[in-house]
């Protein structure tokens, strides 16, 4: 990628996670949009696991959607929860890469506990999402060298 290129992919990136961080701090957010990005990352978790095996169960129930969105709806989603989520969240992703990636996701779930309260929610979409990047570029470089 060319300079203008990683610039205005930068722009167009602090401007998403700014806009996270806006919606997620307003008095009325918009909890469609909090709950389809939740899910995308269960999603991009669980495609790793047999859709039949207890790994996958495991997730699944651990990334309860309804109830998530219930906790935010009413409220009682609160920092506790948050960390939860977070710590199951990367918990999965070190479960799932190779294990030569775990000082990196540990560094990355750090960057979300050290950031300010309200730039918590973006911080841990932009890491999270960079986590399971490299676990999709690892999988295809193994798959690579063995065809």
């Amino acid at each position: 990628m060319n300079s203008i290129e990683n610039q205005i992919r930068e722009m167009y990136e602090k401007a998403f996670y700014d806009v996270i961080d806006d919606n997620v701090n307003s008095d009325k957010p918009d909890y469609d949009w909090i709950v389809n990005l939740y899910t995308e990352i269960k999603n991009r978790l669980i495609r790793y696991v047999k859709k039949d095996s207890k790994t996958h169960e495991l997730i699944d129930s651990q990334f309860d959607i309804t109830l998530f969105r219930q906790m935010i709806e009413n409220d009682v989603f609160d920092m506790d929860c948050l960390q939860k989520l977070v710590n199951t969240t990367f918990y999965w992703i070190e479960k799932l890469q190779a294990p030569q990636r775990d000082s990196e996701t540990r560094d990355a779930k750090q960057r979300v506990f050290c950031v300010p309260k309200e730039k918590i929610v973006s911080t841990f979409i932009k890491e999270v999402n960079k986590c399971i990047d490299t676990l999709d570029k690892d999988l295809v470089d193994y798959i690579n060298t063995q065809t």
